[in-house]
């Protein structure tokens, strides 16, 4: 514990649910920032930009900063430039997901494309799954923002991209290239954009399947927090373990407050 100097936190299910904080939220991250600990908001979230994520957390009195957030939006913007200066792709996903992707050179397109990028699209329809079907078919490389088949809001569990990526990819008979969690991809850049080693992160989040398996992946601590999605049962039946498991944030926060 005493080696760690920086946080990755995940959001939904974690710092939120929906437009609801979280037990103890606000105080997990004033006692980091007051301890001057390095944070990065890393979510798996393609619908929102860092600049919407800043102002939804401070809506909810946490105050966070545009380089303090990563999204699998961003990440897989990033990806797409490196792969290629300029490109074109047919984006399934939402207005966040197509902004990153444009600030970044790259067009939009439903023809030619170069890759088909699937993301979580709350107006997801059958013909957005026949045209992504069509061009990976004829060679657009196919690249999802996350594998999340879920996500927590209020009072639900809602369909996520995963979702929608496992139907194209049912459809397509091809497996995605994944750029979110828990993959080492998103991974890499959230450790570049905190300037720390691997053995000096700790990764927070809900997700047995993407934060700790990342955490795992990238040989970090991981400590998960039953707010979201995971649940006991699922760490029975998991062969993935966390280092250390949570009911809540506020539980987290005293152990820090006694340790670090």
């Amino acid at each position: 514990m005493k080696s760690i100097k920086g946080f990755l936190i995940d959001l939904d299910g974690c710092i939120y649910r929906g437009n609801q904080p979280l037990p103890s939220s606000k105080e997990f991250i004033d006692f980091l920032h007051k301890r001057s600990y390095k944070v990065l908001f890393l979510t798996n979230n393609s619908t929102q930009l860092p600049s919407e994520y800043v102002k939804k957390l401070r809506n909810m009195d946490i105050f966070a900063e545009e380089k303090e957030i990563l999204t699998s939006g961003v990440a897989t913007a990033l990806y797409l430039k490196n792969w290629k200066q300029k490109g074109k792709a047919y984006v399934i996903g939402e207005n966040a997901l197509k902004e990153a992707i444009l600030s970044v050179g790259w067009e939009i397109d439903d023809n030619d494309v170069d890759a088909v990028v699937v993301g979580l699209d709350r107006n997801f329809t059958f013909e957005k799954l026949k045209k992504a079907n069509y061009l990976i078919r004829k060679g657009a490389r196919f690249i999802a923002t996350n594998p999340d088949k879920t996500f927590p809001q209020e009072n639900s569990i809602e369909p996520g991209a995963g979702s929608i990526v496992s139907a194209v990819s049912s459809a397509s008979q091809r497996r995605p290239i994944v750029i979110g969690k828990p993959s080492s991809y998103i991974g890499k850049i959230a450790l570049s954009m905190l300037d720390l080693l691997p053995s000096e992160v700790a990764i927070v989040g809900d997700r047995i399947d993407t934060d700790v398996l990342l955490a795992k992946r990238i040989k970090s601590i991981s400590f998960l927090v039953l707010t979201g999605v995971s649940t006991n049962e699922d760490l029975v039946k998991s062969k993935i373990k966390p280092d250390l498991v949570f009911n809540n944030l506020t539980e987290l926060l005293n152990l820090l407050e006694n340790s670090l």
